[in-house]
């Protein structure tokens, strides 16, 4: 799945130290979701990821948001 494979890049960038890279991969990867996943982004367990990955992004946890970016958030899309 595109989506997945784009979120474990995005993660991959940030475990690298490429983090101006990833936060723009990041931003795209979320558009895509509001664009062709709409009804993941509905679902209550992305709002409960994504309130400790954007603490995470806050704190500069690069490692903490990486693993959201590619072990939590692939989980959605399996639901």
């Amino acid at each position: 799945m595109k989506m997945v494979e784009s979120f474990i890049n995005t993660a991959h960038l940030f475990r690298l130290g490429h983090e101006a890279e990833a936060s723009v991969a990041l931003r795209q990867c979320i558009d895509e979701m509001e664009k062709h996943y709409p009804e993941i982004i509905r679902q209550s367990s992305f709002g409960q990821i994504l309130s400790p990955m954007l603490q995470a992004q806050e704190r500069q946890d690069w490692l903490a948001l990486a693993d959201y970016l590619e072990y939590e958030l692939p989980q959605l899309f399996k639901l």
